[in-house]
Order: C-alpha cells, then structure tokens, then sequence
C-alpha cells in the first residue's frame, strides 16, 4: 500500500512539472512571422508616480518651529526660579487671588507651580488636560523670549496667547545671521508715539518696520492674543518669490522684547509690594509657525546629526535638496553642477542645477559669471584640468599642436591627435587646424601659398616641383588650368600639361571646332549642338555659343522661332474645294462636300479645308500650286475617300508648267533625263485614303504650276455613271533623303537611317499616322522644314477671325475664335456662317425641313425643303402651327396668329384671353367661344376698371339669366360693390374707398359694428381703450394700448394733483404735486418733507450749520441736528434752551407746575404758562388772580370789568397822544390829507363811471349770475362753517381732556424722576465704594444718554408741529393773493370782450352790403342779412356776393357736366387704342422671346451633344489606356532601389583609367558620340523614369507608414476617450444626482421662505397703509381747520363786494336801463353772428379732421408701397441668387464638375 502511494505521488509530481512547463512554454513569445510583430491589444497603463519637485517648485510642510526645542528656548525672567514665588490674578469671580509659582527643576512636573519658558510650547501638559503657561517675575516690566534654532528656516508668522493683560509695549525682532544682527519685525504698543517715538504707525510696504496698537489693549484681561504675519495680507505682493520678500521670511534667531506692563494705574498710588504681586507677563501658548528653508529645492526636511528627538511632530532643519541641489538649505548646487547659477525655485520653474559638460575629459567644474553671460546667459560652466589633450570651457577644442579627429566621437580619450605636416610645404612650425573647419578638413596645416593638402605635400593645381627652399613651395605652370585634365594645369612631378577632351592647343587654352566656353568642365568646352534646320552650319562663338541663325529664327542654337512666326509643315496642301472641276458625263457637276469639325481648327482632322470635292467618272479637276518653298522634287500625293467599294482603276494626272527649267537651277538635271509629266497613270485603292500620284517631280520656287487630274472610269473595262469619289486636296512633299539634313556626311546618313528605322515616312505621307509620329520624327521633320523654308514663316492671323497674333510654333495654327478655322482662322467652318468679330454662329438648320446642316455664309439661309420657312426651315405659313404637321389656328374667330409651336393664340381682340381666346380679360364677363350671343363684356361693379371706380376682383357671367355677378374686394359689399362691408369705412358712392378699421386689435373682430363705416372711428374699444383707433388707453389707465396691457393707475392720494385728473397714458407718471417725485407721487423730492399736506412737499431748509446734513425726516421734516442745536430745522437750541445757538443757549428753568410745557420761547426765554399763572418762569400768580402759587385763582368779575375800561381808555389815550404829535408836525388839515385824497379819488372814480358808463345788458346779465353764484357759494360756505365749528368745538374739548390728563401723567412722571434721582444716588454711592462697580456705572451712564435722546426726538416733534402750522399759514395766505390776481384778470379780459364786440357789431353792415347785396342794420326787407333767416334772392340784390356765387357755381356745374361727358367718350378711344397697341407689341415680344428661346435651346442641345460625344471619346481612351499599373511602377522602383554597386574606390579607380585609355584609342570620337547619343538620351528618360517612380514609391510609403501610425494613434485616442466618456457619464449621474437633491432641498426650503416673505410683505404694506391713513386723518383735520379759516375770509370779503356791488348798481342803474332797449337789437346780432362763427368753426374742424384721416390714410398707404417696394427688392434680389445657382449648376452638370 505503501509502495503505491509513492509511485502515485510521483507521477504526481512529474505530471505537475511538466503542466508548469507547458504552460511556461505556451506563454513565451513566438518569434514573428513574416516580419509582423506580436503585441498585446491593448497594453496595461503603466503609472508611475512622480517626485513633487520633478516638474515645478516644492516646499516642506510648514509647522510650529517651538516643538522639540525647548532646551533652545530662553526667557530672561522667570517667576519661581531661586525660590517659590506669590503671584496674584485680578479677577471678582474667584475666590483664591493669590498662587505660588516655583519654577525649580523639583517642581518640573507640576504644571500648577511650574512655569518655565518650556511651558509655552503646548497649551495643556501633554497627555493631559492641565493647562500650562509661562510666566514672569512680579512686576519687572523688561522681560525677553529667545529661540535659537539651529539651522536657517523659513518663517511665516507667530501667535502668543497671553494668560494676563497683553503688554503695554513690546516688539519682536529677527536674525538671519545666527544672532549677529538682528532686526526688528514690528512694535506694538498701547501709545504708539509714547513707546516707540519715531516709529511709523501706516504700513505701505513689507519691508516697513511700523507700530500698532491692535493688540495693546487691556481687554481682555485672560487669553489676548498677538498675532504677526511676515506677509501681511493687506498688502498685495505682485511676486512672491522676489529677493526681498524671501529675506523677510528668511531666520535663524527670533526675540519678542516686553518692554511695559499694564498696572491700571496701581502704581500711581503707592509702590506696596501687593500691587507688584498682581502685574507680570504670563503666556499660556507660543505658536512660531514656519518651515525648514529650501529655497524651493525640497519638500521635506531631515534631522540634523547632532539632534536627537522622538516628537514627530518637530519641524528639522536640513533639507532634502533635490534639483542638483546642496547644503543645509540647499543654497548651493552639487558639485559637477555648476552649469546654471544657483537660483530659488519658485512656481513652475525648478532652476535646477545643470550639470557641467566636459565631454568625459575633465571631473570638477567651477561657475564663471562672465561667460555665462558671453553666452547670453545659456551656459556659464567651466571645466578644470581638462585631460587627453583638450582644454575650452567644455573642453571641447584641442591644445596647440593637436587637432581633432572627425572619426572620434568627442568624448573619446583619443579624440585630438597630434598634427604631422609635411616640412616642405607648411608653415609655422608645423602647427595645424585643432577645430573642424567647414572648409578644410580636420587636422589640415598650414601650407606655403602655392602648396595644397592636409599635410602640405601637394602643389596646387597649376604649380608643380615642391621644395623647402622655395618659400611658396611650388613653382608656376604655363598650362591653361581650365583646359587641362581635372583642372590640375600640369603634372604637379613633371610640369607637362594634359589637355582635356574638347580643348587644344600648346598650353591647353582654346576650345576645338564646333565647341565654345572654356571652363572647369569635365570635357572643357561645351559643343555648340547648333540646330541642324535653324541655323547655317555648326560652328558659334567661341565665347558665346550663339549659332548662325536663319531668318526669323532665335536661341542660342537657333531652335526657337520669333514671336508671331512658326516652323512651317513639309506639306503644301492645295484644297481640293477650291480647284476648277469639269465633268463630262450625264451625272451632273462637281460639288463641295462640308464636314462637321470638332473645333480643333482642322489639327486632328482627317481632311483638310472644309471637307471634300465629289467628282464622278469623266471629270477634270485642276488645281493651282503655288506657295512653292524651295526648288527641288517633290512627291505628288492625292488624299481622298471612297464611295463605294473596290479601287478607282482609271485616273490620269499632268504637270503643266508655265516656262521652261531653269538650267542653273536645281531642276536642271531635269533637262539631261527626260521626266513622264503627262497623263500618267495612277490608281487610287479602297483601303488607302491617299496616293501618290507623281514621283520625284522637281517644282522651282517662285513659280505657279496646275495639276491636272482625269478621273476617267472607276473599272477599266465598264462604265459606272453614278460612280463618284471624294477628293480632299492635292498635297507636295518635299524628298527629304536630297536635304543636307539627310545627305552629304555620315552624320546626315545616321540620320537618314534613323529617319526610316523610325516608319517616319508613314505619318509623313499618312496624314491618318500624322498625330501618332515620334518625337525623334517630329523633330527631323523640323529641321528639314526649317531648310527647306529657309527659316520661320509669319503666322499672318486674321484679326478677324484670330484670338491674337500668335501661333502654334509647330504647324503655324493660329488661334481661332468659335466655329472659325483655317489656319490663318479666315474662313467659317462648315454648318456656320457670319464671319466676324465674335467668330461664326451656327447655321441650325432644321434636321426635317431643311436639305442639309449647310447655309450661306453671309446671311445663314439654310437649304429648304418646299413648304417650309424661315432661315433655320423651322416654320409653318402663317396661320398655322406644329412644324411639321402644320395645324389650322383655332382662336375663336378672335386671332388671325397662334404660336407656331404651341398654338396659343397671339394678340386675342374682343377684351378675350388664354390659349385659344377663350375666356375674357380680367375685369370683364361674357361668353367669348364661337357663335355664343354676349361677348365680353365690361364689368362695371360699381363701374369699370378704367373709370378707377371698381371695386371687385372681377365679375362672372350668372348663366341663368346672362347677368353680371361681381366679385367683390375686401372691404366692398352690396350686389355692384357699392357700399362698405362690415367693420369698413368710406364712402365708395361719392368716388371714395373702403378701408379696414383701425382699432389696434382691441376689438371683437367677430362683432359688427365694430367701427363707424362713414368717419372709421372705433366704437366698440375694448381692454381699457379709448381713440378713434383704440390706440390710447382710457382715462386712469396706461400703458401700450397697441400691446393690450393697460393697467389702472394708482397715484398716491398724499402727493397726486387732484386738479389733474388722471396719469400719463403711455407712462403712467401720475401727476405730481410741486416737489413730489415718483411714478406713483409717492414720495418727496431730495431734501422735502411733508408729503402728508395735499399741496406738495416743502423744503427741510435744514440750518446749514446745526443740521448734520439736508436730508430730513419725509413725514416729521425733523433735521438730524449736531450737538448743541435743536429745533426741526436745527436752528435753534436744544429742547428746554433758548438764545442764539451761534453764541449761547441758556436753560428755560420753567416751573414745573405753573409751566405748560418745559420749552419755553427760543427767542426770549419766557416760559408758556397755565391759565392764571404768570411770571417769566411761570413761578407766581397773574395779574387778575389772587392766592398762593401755584394756587391761583380770578379775581372775579370786577376786575375784568374795570380791566376792560382801563385798557379802552389807555389804548384812546395813546391815540389821541399820537394825533396830537401828527398835528403839531403837519397841521390840523395834514392830519386828514391821507383820507381826503382817498375820498376824492372815489368821487372822480364814479363821475368816470357814470360818464363812459359801456356796460351792456349782457354784461349785466354776468354780473347777475356772478352774484348769484356767489350768494349761493357764500351760502354752502357759512354752512360748511357752521359745520367746521361744531367740529372745532368738539377738538376742543377733546384737547381740554387730553390736557387734564397729560397733567396728571405729567405728576406722575415728575414722582417717578423724584424717586429715580434718589436710587441713582444711593446706587453711585454703592458703586463707588466698590471697585468692580465700575462697568455698571458706563452702563447706566449710556441709559442715561438714551432717554436724553428720547427728550431729543420729542423736542423734534414739537418743532415740527410748530412749523407745519406756520407753513399752513404761509399757504392760506399766498392762495388768498393768487385769487386777488384772477379776480383782476377776469375783469380785464371782459373788457377786452367788451370792446371787440363793439368793434365787430359796427362792420355788420358793410359785410351785409358786400354778402347779400344791401347794408341792412341788421337785416334789410329785400336782401336781408346776417342773422335775418335769408341773404340776398331778389333781382335787386344781384350785386351782392351771394348772388354772384350761386350764377359762378350754377355755370360751373353745366361746365362739369359736359368736360365728363367728353372725358368719357375720349376715354373710352383712349382705352381702346392702347389695348390694341398693347396687344400688337405684346404678340410682337412673345414671338421674339419665343424665336430667341428655341434658338438657345437648339445651341445648347447642340453644345451638348458635342460635348457628350468628346466625353465618351475621352472615355474610351482612358478604358483604353496601356500605360503602366501602379503596382508595375512600384515593382520598378523597388528593382532600381535594390541595385547596388559592388566596386571599391580601387577598382572604380581602375575601370576609369581603362575607360580613358580606350577613350583615347577611339578614332571618329563624333561620329561615335552622335550614334550613341540616343542610347545615352534612352538612358537618361529610363533615369528620370526611374527617380520619377522610385519618388511616387517613396510618397505611397510614407502615406502608408503615415496612415498606420494614424491608425495605431487612433486606436489609442479611441481607447481614452471611450474611458473618458465613461468617466463623464459617471460624473454626470453623480452630478445629476446631487442636482436632484439639490432642487428638492431648494423646494422645500422655498415653501416657508416665500411664506414668510409674503408675511413680511403684507406687513409692510399694512405699516404703509397705517402710515397713509395716519397722515391722511391729520391733512384732514389740517383741510378742515383751513377751510373755516378761509370761510370766513371769503365770507368777509363777499359782504365787502357785496356793498360794493350794490353802491355800483345803484348808481348805474338808470344809465343802463336807457341804454338797454337800444342795445337789445345789437345782442341779437351778436349772438346770431356768435352761431354763425361757432358753426364755421365746427364745419372748419370737421374739414380738417377729414383732411387728417385722409393725410394718414395717405401716409399708411405710402408706408404699405414703401414695405411692398423693401418685399420686392429683397424677392428681386433671391430671385437673381436662385438664378444664379441655377445656372452654376447647370455649369457645373455640362461640364460633368460635380
């Protein structure tokens, strides 16, 4: 069993092994396949976490410097130190004063006793909650707190908590330098100028050392605190990192200086050792909170050596320096570091040390200031005891002696090697070039002036024979260094010269024939390559290169022809189109078959001219050449094309020349071998399309030869009279093989050779071949041209027909305009005419009605088919339609014209329109088709259209009684449109319109009677309207009545002027009485009160020196006064003062029992008393009342009777004392002079009177009402007074009651002060004999200043209410002046009416006279007059302008009557002339527009198809298209790449002097150069083709890298941002999440917070509202008290008038009462002429109003036009962009763009 078990824990192990190693091996990388590299998908993000200093600036963690340093803490007082110590605190709520302080090292454990400076650092004993503190010696005031750290830190501010009063002085001073300076951070002090004298107590900058007295105070008694903050935060510090802000942070040593304890004044009474016991410093904790200072190069801090410390908590001092950085603080950098100046960290920027660049050829560095600023502050490291040779800044250059090796890298040890120049040819002893020069390479000597080479040991080119001695090294040679191989001059050993391949001479200095320009070149010289036609020979100017030209030809080598000249054709075409044809046979003449062309101007053509001529069996043709170019043979080839199949077996051709040979010429070879010339006999084939008909036929220029051609049968052995041919022309071509091109020299045979290798000759002759020729051909072809022609041709373009000036330099084409060819582009090509400016238009003749596409060239006339017209055969007769199925015109009997292509009828008559006038004008009814009874006729709804009295859309013919039905326009009803429609207005029966309503939308449309239909004034306003148009809200409201938003106004009743009645319409200001402001009047104006008065607020007139400012109270008009000053406008001395304020106020001191009130009289001092109480302080009894005071009572009835006879007789008294005295001064007549003046001025008032007495009985009749009116006015008043006093009584005796009482509370009160004085005092008395009563004595002194502010503000009242009845009275008495004054105006304006209607009753009878005919006073029996009922009417008043107006006006009728009648029979001739001219041109521009239309579409059909036809053309030879695939060229490309050059430098070297050896062998090197310059030329394409495709190769591949590396990019930014969406969706749930909770807390706390603003709202309404009522129930009683006082005035004042009035009535009485029936005509009059006036004016309004409504009817139709006219230019101007895109796509679809 045991055994088994073992072999089963085998197999298990060996089974577990090799699974951990198939899995090993399935998880090992594959090696790739077929260069692809395995990676995962998507790799795992790797991230590393970065050091807080890499990228930026760091900082340790700031902490309080004191923890872990209490053994470098030092005070220089402590209480308890030699031996225990009392102390006592100040304090009334313990009840232990006095504790034992002992700061021994016995009792260091008991923080009770012990209070060492250790304790200061924690405010509790750690681990417990027993507070510790620090503490001084008993009254010593000069105590010091040093820390001594031990390294500099960076500290940032401090706070100490002191357990006693905080010092009266103390500062606290600083030092960077380990305590040998200190400076002093800032003073603080209780008197800032009594401790530290001198000492600034403003702060502008950070470096100011000022004093403060913040915390200074003696409050608070326990746990004050200081607080300084280094960077105050107060002051903006634009850089934090500057110099001198860091210096202020920057310490080693810090020092707090007391210098002064608070005592309360203890010491000024007695220097007990109790009071010392109670003053000393005790500081509960120090906070001194900074960190290690690294200048931003750590960011944390590290123990120093020597410090031990288990307080986690403590802040070290030595820096972890990152940055290259070093030292305790890192203030320096690193050694090897010193590349950059050390500089703080601070931001973004790390200024991290740089390391120093030696180049591993020195190990330290220093930091030099002046090169790093050589180097414009880059780099100012300097390497030390550079090694291996070198020395520099970097030690980069090599030592003197030593250069630099390029193949070393720069740190190689072996890098500079030792110069080796050659002696002979260097100088300065041998030194050499240590750096890399751009020009000379590394290491290079300095050599001798004629000596070259690294070394010095070669001579220069064109020196040779190198010595020592020379001093130049090398003497000169004589060869020409240009023209010597490699440029060398001469074997620098030898001296022999070398020339190179192209240049000759002894020393190698001229060029061989055929060459030019001796230069550096490979070959010396550069061949002349003269072109072989366009020059004379080969040779050109040795210096130059310019070539011999021919005429008219330019370039250095002559192969460019001049401007407007081109290199003519070899073959001289005659067009057979233009020879004279003859025929013999039956089948009638020779004709010109045209050919369409593709407008190539006839380059790609297979014919030339206009196409061919047909000729038949038995035909002459002879054809004139002339043009010929040079004397030589020529080949005679006949083009042409065939009918019919099999070849045209007989035709004959003969030369007719017209002299004979010149023997010297080039034909005379002619004259010794006889040429066949005549009748030859050639053949023209089937398959050919041309032949040549002569051979070798030698033509002289200069002279005219004719060709005739005999096209006898097309069989030999048959005739065939219907058998014809086309012939295209007669060409010459000129036997090249007898050019000097092709003959004379083996070069010319190579080319000949070449020429017929090529098959030049089939696209020579071929002219089907012509486009597919070689270049090789082509340029032969040329040169030959260029010979034979003796250089270049003018183009000689027809301005006309040309483009410009110039053309094609091959071939001479000019470039023509549309549809114009020739060569010279002079003639029209076939299916065109109208050679001109603009080129030749298209014949379009009609493919059915014309013979063929052919017309005349001049006028375009196609070639008709009988039966049809026009120029394009396109038309049908008149009459008739559907060319060319011509149709009869069905018009009706109304047209004699339709449309030739649609038969719409033209020019339809008898008021009839449409297709086949069918249907009648708009604007007439009818039945208009054939043999119907009633025509068109005109509707007349009211009346015609042309009469401008229509009023209808149109109007039908009713078939069921043939009678008219209008159609009315909106606006017109009835059954002729004679009326207005509902909610219209007008009056369309007397010539007028209808127009809509204007009610503004606010009305009920659905509503009749919306509107009046005569005036259009609206009736029906709706929405608080009001206005003829609804436009204004009505009265109280405002607002946009245009809007439907008017609202009510609601003026406040206090500031509102009652006299307006309503708000503004449109603002809703309400209308505001004088100094009240506000949208509603509610409240006053700046610097006004008294609101609540009904007639505007009133200045405060607040006194500019007692009143705090002008401002004052808006209901009370109390002024805010100073101390001192009282009164409501703080103008007067304070309440129970009186005197001038400006100078001295003294105290009233009124009795409290015989005064009224406290305030006595401000001006005099004299108290106001009680009813029997007298005295100037109302201390004693009044005179008429007897007792003691204050018990007075009246003497009784006695008194007051003899008082009474005692002050009548004293007031008569001094009146007769002052008589006396005005008598003894004027006299006794001078004492009355003043009433006897008044008196007789009164008399001679009433004589006037009486005398100029005008008054009328109207004015009477005034006066009477007047009177009446005031009876009854005067009647309501003494009503109302009556009322007013029964009012007035009852205030009284309310007032009588509120005195008794106020009385009474006024003792009460005056008790209460009584018993209130008396507490005081007992309460001081207690208070002073307690120290700790102090605060409770500011206490009830501040209660005491708040009820004298109370006695202020009720002084304050009762100076108002003062003022408020003088301003009423102020009030009365300026209404009562303005009355006066109206009253004064009255009376004038009715004397001015007075006069004016005497004036105006005295010219009655002259408008009588000048009216009605006779001068009635007022009326006349016969012609009456104004105001008699008639005016004029009988023959005797014919002289009067009534009767001369009534014949002007009756004349003038008859006068209108019969222009109308005429204007209408003129009209109606008017009308119907211009609608027969209407309808003549109408018919005339549709026809025109018609021919026009159909002739562009035709063009553009045309155009189309043309271009159709070129596309598929292109198509085909694009599917066509042999060249090479891409993948072709890229396989090509990748082959060139792949060649190699296997030769080493040795072996090209001896290759090149085997190729030169067999250079040099070679004889007839020319002739061997032009044979291989086509292999050469093939090379150099198959190169180019090569660079060409190897660079699309490269571009392809780089897209392609480009594109996967695009691919990878995106597959990872696909990956991010998926994770970043993910990301944002999580985000945005969470957000949206708290956004939910958000608004639901939102909502919930909305609820009660509008609930509660709601409250408060309807609060303060109701304290308005309270305020309002208050003020309005005063302003009553105000109203009703001086509206009794005015009563009575006006009531005084009307029995005043009243006797008046009747003394006047009395006296004039009789005077009126004669004069009355005298004037009773006259009023009659006046008031009959006051009717007429007031109905000439009515009548006046209601023109102008009319004139108005039809001014803005105007205006709005005008507005209408205007915005119509804006519609259509805007309509106008998209209507121009449709059309324009339109014909841009149509473009674009034409040319197949999109």
């Amino acid at each position: 069993m045991s055994l088994r078990s073992d072999v089963i824990a085998v197999f298990f192990v060996l089974a577990v092994v090799l699974c951990s190693q198939l899995a090993t091996t399935q998880r090992a990388p594959q090696t790739p396949q077929h260069g692809r590299r395995d990676r995962p998908r998507n790799p795992p993000r790797q991230y590393v976490k970065t050091h807080p200093c890499e990228r930026s600036s760091c900082y340790p963690a700031t902490g309080n410097l004191l923890i872990g340093r209490e053994n470098r803490l030092t005070a220089s007082s402590t209480c308890g130190l030699q031996s225990p110590e009392r102390f006592c605190i100040l304090s009334h709520l313990q009840d232990k004063k006095c504790f034992l302080c002992d700061s021994r090292d016995d009792t260091r454990n008991d923080p009770y006793k012990n209070h060492r400076i250790g304790q200061i650092i924690y405010k509790t004993k750690p681990g417990t909650n027993i507070p510790t503190w620090w503490q001084s010696e008993n009254g010593k005031e000069n105590a010091t707190i040093q820390l001594d750290l031990e390294a500099e830190f960076h500290f940032t501010h401090l706070i100490i908590t002191f357990t006693t009063f905080r010092p009266a002085a103390m500062y606290i001073e600083r030092s960077f330098d380990f305590g040998a300076t200190w400076h002093v951070y800032r003073y603080f002090a209780y008197d800032c100028e009594e401790s530290f004298p001198g000492v600034p107590t403003v702060l502008h900058n950070i470096t100011d050392v000022m004093c403060t007295s913040r915390y200074s105070f003696v409050e608070p008694s326990r746990n004050g605190e200081v607080i300084f903050r280094v960077l105050p935060p107060n002051i903006n510090v634009s850089d934090p990192y500057a110099e001198h802000v860091q210096n202020q942070l920057k310490m080693t040593n810090l020092r707090i200086q007391m210098t002064k304890l608070h005592k309360l004044g203890d010491n000024l009474l007695d220097n007990r050792l109790e009071n010392e016991e109670k003053y000393y410093y005790g500081i509960s904790n120090m906070v001194v909170r900074g960190s290690c200072s690294c200048y931003g190069h750590a960011s944390q801090c590290l123990p120093l050596d020597n410090v031990i410390t288990q307080d986690y908590e403590m802040v070290h001092g030595r820096c972890e320096c990152t940055h290259n950085t070093k030292g305790l603080n890192c203030e320096s950098c690193e050694d090897f570091y010193n590349d950059l100046p050390w500089k703080p960290a601070f931001g973004k920027q790390t200024n991290a040390c740089k390391k120093c660049e030696c180049n591993g050829h020195a190990v330290s560095c220093h930091f030099n200031e002046a090169v790093f600023i050589a180097s414009g502050h880059v780099s100012g490291g300097y390497c030390d005891n550079c090694l291996h040779n070198t020395q520099g800044q970097h030690c980069d250059a090599c030592m003197p002696f030593f250069y630099r090796d390029p193949l070393e890298a720069l740190s190689s040890p072996y890098v500079c090697k030792p110069c080796d120049c050659d002696p002979h040819g260097a100088l300065d002893d041998g030194i050499c070039n240590s750096v890399i020069d751009p020009i000379d390479e590394a290491g290079a000597c300095h050599c001798k002036a004629n000596v070259k080479g690294r070394r010095c040991d070669q001579c220069k080119d064109g020196f040779w024979h190198l010595s020592q001695e020379n001093p130049e090294g090398c003497e000169a040679c004589t060869c020409n260094t240009l023209g010597t191989v490699n440029n060398s001059g001469c074997n620098m050993h030898t001296g022999e010269c070398q020339c190179k391949r192209l240049v000759t001479g002894k020393d190698c200095n001229q060029c061989q024939p055929e060459t030019f320009g001796l230069s550096e070149s490979e070959d010396g010289c550069t061949l002349c390559n003269c072109d072989l036609g366009g020059s004379y020979d080969s040779f050109c100017d040795v210096l130059t290169g310019q070539c011999r030209c021919r005429a008219h030809m330019t370039g250095r080598t002559c192969s460019q022809p001049k401007q407007n000249y081109y290199i003519p054709d070899l073959h001289v075409v005659h067009d057979a189109e233009g020879a004279m044809c003859v025929s013999y046979s039956n089948n009638g003449n020779c004709s010109i078959v045209p050919q369409p062309t593709t407008g190539n101007n006839n380059q790609d053509e297979d014919f030339t001219g206009i196409g061919f001529r047909r000729v038949g069996e038995n035909s002459e043709m002879t054809i004139n050449a002339d043009h010929i170019p040079r004397s030589m043979p020529y080949d005679v080839v006949i083009r042409y094309q065939s009918t019919s199949r099999g070849d045209w077996e007989g035709a004959h051709i003969t030369v007719v020349r017209p002299d004979q040979v010149d023997p010297d010429g080039e034909c005379a070879q002619l004259l010794a071998s006889p040429v066949t010339e005549a009748r030859v006999p050639f053949t023209l084939p089937e398959r050919d399309r041309q032949v040549v008909a002569l051979h070798d036929v030698c033509l002289e220029a200069g002279k005219v030869y004719k060709f005739r051609i005999y096209f006898e049968r097309r069989r030999h052995n048959e005739d065939n009279p219907t058998a014809t041919i086309l012939i295209d022309s007669l060409t010459l071509i000129p036997k090249i093989e007898v050019t000097p091109i092709f003959h004379g020299s083996p070069i010319a045979d190579l080319r000949l050779r070449e020429y017929i290798n090529k098959n030049c000759n089939q696209s020579l002759y071929d002219m089907r071949y012509k486009g597919q020729a070689a270049d090789v051909c082509r340029d032969l072809e040329q040169d030959v041209s260029k010979y034979i022609y003796d250089g270049a041709s003018m183009c000689n373009c027809n301005p006309t027909g040309s483009l410009s000036k110039e053309c094609d330099a091959n071939g001479g084409y000019c470039h023509c305009k549309p549809h114009v060819v020739g060569r010279q582009c002079d003639q029209c090509a076939p299916g065109t005419y109208g050679f001109g400016p603009e080129g030749c238009k298209a014949c379009d003749c009609n493919s059915i009605g014309s013979k063929d596409n052919n017309c005349d060239l001049l006028t375009g006339q196609c070639a008709c088919h009988p039966n049809t017209y026009g120029r394009e055969c396109n038309q049908c007769q008149p009459g008739y339609w559907n060319f060319p199925q011509c149709r009869v015109c069905e018009c009706n009997g109304h047209a004699a014209l339709c449309d030739p292509l649609t038969g719409q009828c033209l020019n339809c008559q008898d008021s009839t329109t449409g297709f086949g006038c069918d249907a009648c004008l708009d604007g007439y009814y009818g039945n208009p088709l054939l043999g119907s009874e009633i025509g068109c006729r005109a509707c007349r709804c009211p009346d015609t259209i042309a009469s401008g009295m229509s009023h209808a859309k149109g109007c039908s013919l009713d078939t069921r009684n043939n009678n008219m039905f209008c159609h009315c326009q909106e606006g017109y009803a009835g059954s002729r449109c004679e009326i207005c429609a509902d909610n219209y207005y007008g009056s369309p029966e007397d010539g007028g319109s209808c127009s809509k309503c204007e009610c503004s939308n606010n009305i009920d449309v659905y509503d009749t009677g919306n509107c009046d239909r005569q005036t259009g004034a609206c009736v029906k306003c709706l929405y608080d309207t009001t206005g003829d148009h609804c436009e204004l809200c009505r009265d109280g409201y405002y607002g946009d009545a245009l809007q439907q938003n008017c609202r009510q106004c609601e003026c406040d009743f206090l500031g509102t002027n009652k006299t307006l009645a309503h708000c503004d319409r449109h603002t809703g200001q309400c209308p505001c009485l004088p100094n009240v402001q506000g949208l509603l009047c509610s409240q006053c104006a700046l610097n006004h009160w008294k609101i609540g008065s009904g007639e505007g607020c009133e200045a405060c007139n607040c006194d500019a020196i007692g009143a705090v400012q002008e401002q004052c109270h808006t209901f009370t008009g109390q002024c805010e006064c100073k101390a001192g000053f009282g009164g409501r406008a703080c103008n007067q001395c304070q309440e129970h003062y009186w005197g001038n304020p400006n100078e001295k106020c003294q105290p009233c001191e009124c009795d409290q029992f015989g005064a009224a009130d406290y305030q006595c009289d401000r001006e005099t001092g004299q108290c106001i008393c009680h009813e029997g109480i007298g005295g100037y302080k109302c201390n004693e009894c009044a005179r008429g009342y007897l007792g003691q005071f204050p018990h007075c009572a009246p003497c009784g009835e006695c008194f007051n009777n003899w008082d009474l006879i005692l002050n009548a007789l004293d007031e008569s008294t001094q009146a007769t004392i002052q008589r006396a005295k005005e008598i003894k001064q004027v006299g006794a007549t001078g004492a009355y002079t003043a009433e006897f003046s008044e008196l007789d001025k009164k008399l001679q008032h009433i004589r006037d009177l009486l005398q100029n007495n005008t008054v009328s009985l109207q004015d009477i009749d005034q006066l009477d009402a007047a009177a009446n009116a005031l009876k009854l006015q005067l009647q309501a008043q003494h009503q109302r007074l009556s009322e007013t006093e029964l009012n007035l009584d009852g205030i009284y005796n309310s007032l009588s009651l509120s005195a008794v009482e106020l009385e009474g509370l006024q003792n009460h009160s005056r008790l209460v002060q009584q018993l209130s004085k008396e507490l005081k005092e007992n309460g001081i008395q207690l208070q002073e004999s307690n120290i700790e009563g102090a605060l409770n004595l500011t206490r009830h002194a501040y209660e005491r200043v708040s009820n004298l502010s109370a006695l202020k503000d009720e002084a304050k009242e009762l100076a108002s209410y003062t003022d408020r009845n003088c301003k009423r009275l102020e009030t009365l008495s300026n209404k009562i002046k303005d009355e006066t004054d109206t009253i004064a105006n009255n009376d004038k304006t009715i004397a001015e009416y007075r006069s004016e209607l005497s004036m105006l009753s005295s010219q009655i009878p002259d408008l009588n006279n000048q009216v009605c005919g006779k001068p009635g006073d007022p009326c006349d029996a016969l012609c009456g007059g104004a105001g008699c009922g008639k005016c004029g009417g009988s023959f005797s008043c014919e002289h009067g302008a009534h009767a001369h107006s009534g014949e002007a006006l009756k004349v003038a009728k008859d006068t209108e009557e019969a222009i109308t009648s005429k204007k209408d029979t003129a009209d109606q001739t008017i009308r119907a002339l211009t609608q027969a001219k209407l309808n003549a041109s109408e018919a005339y521009q549709k026809a025109k527009l018609g021919f026009e239309q159909s002739e562009q579409y035709l063009n553009q059909t045309d155009d189309a198809i043309k271009l159709a036809t070129k596309l598929i053309r292109d198509v085909n030879d694009f599917q066509e298209n042999t060249t090479a695939l891409p993948s072709e060229s890229k396989q090509l490309a990748q082959d060139t790449l792949q060649l190699d050059l296997t030769l080493d430098p040795k072996e090209i070297d001896s290759l090149g002097r085997q190729i030169n050896d067999a250079v040099s062998s070679l004889k007839n090197v020319e002739s061997i150069i032009y044979k291989t310059r086509p292999d050469l030329e093939r090379v150099n394409t198959l190169k180019a083709m090569a660079n060409e495709t190897k660079e699309t190769a490269d571009k392809i591949l780089e897209k392609a890298i480009s594109v996967v590396e695009n691919l990878a990019s995106a597959n990872v930014s696909q990956s991010m941002a998926q994770d970043s969406i993910r990301q944002a969706n999580s985000n945005i749930e969470l957000a949206d999440k708290d956004l939910q909770q958000i608004d639901l807390e939102t909502r919930e706390a909305e609820s009660p917070a509008q609930v509660t603003a709601q409250q408060v709202a309807e609060l303060g309404k109701k304290v308005q509202r309270l305020q309002k009522n208050i003020l309005k129930n005063d302003m009553d009683a105000k109203e009703i008290t001086k509206e009794a006082t005015r009563v009575k005035v006006e009531a005084g004042r009307a029995r005043n008038e009243a006797a008046n009035l009747q003394s006047s009535t009395s006296a004039t009485n009789q005077t009126l009462t004669d004069r009355a029936n005298r004037s009773e005509n006259a009023r009659e009059r006046a008031k009959l002429l006051l009717q007429r006036a007031s109905k000439l004016t009515v009548d006046t309004n209601e023109k102008l109003n009319e004139l108005n409504v039809m001014q803005e009817t105007y205006l709005q139709k005008n507005q209408k036009l205007i915005d119509l006219q804006i519609v259509i230019k805007d309509l106008n101007t998209n209507l121009k962009t449709y059309l324009r895109n339109i014909q841009e796509n149509a473009d674009r679809y034409r040319q197949c763009t999109i």
